[in-house]
């Protein structure tokens, strides 16, 4: 029986990410199932597991792991940090053709790298199978109840990032009695519903759009809406759903409305670059732009809400946006719409979130990669193959040739 190494690298992206792919207990359960599997770490200092908790349940500790059949990380690795003719995973950011990462793929193209992406990792049905989205969810929400707070001046919580775990997150509302708002989420996938999870752990009242739209409250209330809700073809026609994500640019954004509603947008919503955008620029200048807390969980630089000019960070996660300048500045202010865009929510509880992710690295991926590496699960998802683009992704040359 041959053996299959696996390397978990160390983050090298900046700031690091905390995250892993795998837990020390996950890999001893690995190691333990398949004797064929041998998996080493590369030694990080910031990792939300330290080296003495892989050691301790038998995972080598490594430099390098570069001898691995498989390299594993979550966040993209530096260009200098890729090794020739391998084959990783890892988030790489660049099927959507983010200006950010045109180098990294053109790095993957030169070294003849082998990319399977976590991202593309999906069924039969196209819904994807791993992600951090359901602590992105609740990390955001979080977010935004804390703006509430601060927005208002009536209580302040800790985020996250200060937070032991998700039990200590929600404890912080036992106590609290959040003023009136109203909170619209977009989204129908795992965002969305870490987002809701944090509604219910807050008693915040799910109600009905319309209802929504013409009622007032006097206790904070949310609603949900998924994209059928949000883009139309034409008035009054409900949306074919494989016709709107075939032909985005077809449709227009009716989510003007909203604003003129809600005081916060919690934004889960999966955004391809050929949608509309929620609203436009314009429309936050109008006096009856009401929306004035906004938690983009999506982060899509001039994505979905064209407000998040640029990503905030962790540290700092809340800038003000003034309509009348287009500029950034100080959030809560009277005439700024504050906005959260952190794009690595799921690294203010990293323990959680790793094991929820690992969990599916273990039971699902590993198995398939160690009985039929060739599963069309992982051609779905490979980017490339020893330095070409596969098929599937043919579409990305422009990018990839481009400066």
């Amino acid at each position: 029986m041959s053996k299959f190494n696996i390397g978990i690298i160390r983050e090298g992206k900046i700031p690091p990410d905390n995250r892993t792919p795998l837990t020390p207990r996950q890999c001893m359960e690995l190691e333990e199932l398949y004797p064929q599997l041998d998996i080493k770490i590369e030694s990080a200092p910031f990792r939300c597991f330290s080296d003495e908790d892989y050691k301790k349940f038998g995972v080598e500790v490594v430099d390098f792991a570069n001898d691995s059949d498989l390299l594993i990380g979550i966040k993209e690795v530096p260009v200098d940090k890729l090794v020739p003719g391998k084959t990783y995973m890892f988030f790489s950011h660049t099927h959507k053709k983010q200006s950010q990462n045109r180098k990294l793929l053109q790095a993957i193209l030169a070294k003849r790298i082998t990319l399977i992406d976590f991202e593309l990792i999906t069924d039969e049905h196209n819904a994807r199978l791993i992600g951090f989205g359901r602590w992105a969810g609740i990390v955001g929400a979080h977010h935004a109840l804390i703006m509430l707070g601060e927005r208002t001046g009536r209580y302040k919580m800790k985020p996250a990032s200060q937070c032991l775990n998700l039990q200590e997150i929600t404890d912080q509302y036992h106590n609290l009695e959040f003023p009136p708002a109203k909170i619209v989420i977009t989204g129908g996938g795992r965002v969305a519903s870490g987002a809701i999870e944090v509604m219910k752990s807050a008693g915040i009242t799910l109600v009905d759009k319309l209802d929504f739209l013409t009622k007032t409250y006097e206790k904070p209330v949310y609603t949900i809406l998924h994209s059928h809700d949000i883009y139309y073809l034409e008035e009054g026609k409900a949306v074919d759903k494989p016709h709107f994500y075939q032909y985005p640019q077809l449709y227009k954004s009716d989510f003007k409305k909203y604003t003129r509603a809600a005081d916060i947008l919690i934004n889960c919503i999966f955004w391809n670059p050929q949608q509309a955008q929620l609203f436009n620029i314009e429309d936050a200048k109008e006096e009856g732009f009401k929306t004035k807390l906004i938690a983009d969980i999506s982060c899509d630089i001039d994505g979905s809400v064209p407000l998040t000019i640029e990503a905030s960070s962790i540290n700092n996660p809340v800038f003000g946006y003034y309509p009348s300048t287009g500029l950034m500045g100080k959030p809560y202010q009277p005439d700024s719409i504050d906005i959260m865009a952190v794009p690595n929510l799921p690294n203010e509880l990293p323990r959680d979130a790793s094991r929820d992710f690992g969990f599916i690295v273990k039971e699902t991926l590993i198995p398939k990669l160690i009985l039929d590496p060739h599963d069309v699960l992982f051609e779905r998802a490979t980017i490339t193959k020893e330095g070409r683009l596969t098929p599937r992704f043919a579409y990305l040359q422009d990018y990839a040739d481009g400066e």
